[in-house]
């Protein structure tokens, strides 16, 4: 097995992250991965941001600590909260955060038939003020509407533990009933939770996800300007609950995405 000499971490709340880390390990080649699922500390949308920030800081040096030499926040909140104080303290260390891509209308080539978009968040990320100047540097008319989403992030945790069934669909149709009257053609995910169940989003609103996961890797391997034709096959995992290292695959990480695909219909239990 090939010895990859570059490692980066990424850490997220739960497993919101993951979308993230598929498009990471698809793209970006010769890297060794650690995952970190703060999961005794979730949800950071319901902490303050100093919370978070401590929470962050914590994390990131037990990335450090593993020979991590870049480091993806892959979690909107914790981008929000504490990107710019890990930056401050870790002045060698590159740090890649997640932000909603509200830029759409400007790249409409990228996008085809994009009408009319929106934004969902969770309510922390909608009410920081990185996500606030965030929207007016990008879209300062407001051609772009933004509507938070209370209970999204959990509702999708719950779908991805017991599986798909009629309360939790019912759940899902009761949180995303705010969009269905907008008619539009796009919807930006704006927590990395959201892709985990994107196509279903897809089939209950009849419209185009737009996620960041491509985004943050394409700037994973700007940063890091790696090359070679083998990828990551596995990574390892870390939750915060039981603070045991485990080595995972693309297989585990598929079956925890397999609500993420357009144009999937699942059956319900």
């Amino acid at each position: 097995m090939q010895q990859f000499e570059t490692r980066i971490g990424i850490f997220d709340s739960g497993i919101g992250g993951f979308s993230i880390l598929r498009e990471i390990m698809g793209k970006v080649p010769s890297v060794e991965i650690d995952y970190i699922s703060d999961d005794a500390f979730a949800p950071y949308g319901e902490k303050s941001d100093s919370d978070i920030t401590r929470r962050s800081q914590l994390i990131t040096k037990m990335l450090l600590d593993r020979g991590c030499s870049l480091i993806v926040v892959a979690c909107n909140s914790a981008t929000a909260a504490a990107i710019a104080a890990l930056r401050q303290e870790h002045r060698e260390i590159p740090f890649v955060g997640v932000e909603p891509y509200i830029n759409v209308l400007n790249h409409n080539n990228q996008f085809p038939g994009i009408r009319k978009a929106a934004v969902i968040t969770t309510e922390l990320t909608g009410n920081s003020q990185k996500f606030k100047v965030l929207k007016q540097r990008i879209d300062p008319t407001g051609s772009i509407l933004h509507v938070s989403m209370p209970r999204l992030a959990s509702i999708i945790e719950n779908i991805l533990e017991r599986g798909l069934d009629l309360e939790l669909m019912n759940d899902l149709r009761k949180e995303l009933e705010p969009l269905r009257c907008l008619e539009l053609s796009h919807l930006i995910l704006g927590c990395t939770h959201y892709p985990l169940i994107a196509g279903l989003i897809e089939e209950e609103l009849n419209l185009a996800t737009v996620s960041p996961g491509p985004y943050v890797a394409n700037r994973v391997m700007d940063i890091l300007s790696v090359s070679g034709e083998e990828h990551c096959t596995s990574f390892s995992y870390l939750s915060t609950n039981s603070m045991n290292w485990e080595k995972k695959g693309t297989d585990y990480l598929n079956s925890l995405l397999k609500y993420s695909r357009p144009g999937i219909k699942p059956s319900l239990d």
